[in-house]
C-alpha cells in the first residue's frame, strides 16, 4: 500500500487494516490529531507536492553505506594490516 493512501485514510480505515494485520492502536493521545491535520495536509497537497517524483531513497542510502565502507576500509590500521597480508603472502609465494 502506497504512503499517500495511507495518509488520507480515515482513522476507522486505518484501524481495520491494523487489525487485519494483528496491530491493534485504539488509544487517542495528544498526538492523534496533530498527526490527523498532517496526514490530511498531505494528502490534500500531495498532488501539488508531486511527491511521487521525489528521489528514491534506496540509492541515497546505498551511497552513503558504500561511502561508510570505503572509509572503515582505507583506515590507517586496515591499509597496513592489508599491506602485511599482501607482503607475508608474496613471500610465501616465492619460498
Amino acid at each position: 500500500m502506497d504512503w499517500i493512501r495511507w495518509i488520507s485514510m480515515t482513522m476507522s480505515e486505518r484501524i481495520l487494516i491494523m487489525v487485519k494485520n494483528k496491530v491493534v492502536l485504539k488509544e487517542r493521545d495528544a498526538w492523534s490529531d496533530l498527526a490527523n491535520f498532517i496526514g490530511e495536509m498531505v494528502a490534500k497537497y500531495a498532488e501539488s507536492m508531486d511527491l511521487d517524483n521525489l528521489p528514491d531513497p534506496d540509492f541515497y542510502l546505498r551511497r552513503e553505506r558504500i561511502r561508510q565502507l570505503y572509509t572503515e576500509l582505507y583506515k590507517e590500521k586496515n591499509i597496513t594490516k592489508f599491506r602485511n597480508t599482501k607482503i607475508s603472502i608474496e613471500r610465501k609465494v616465492a619460498a
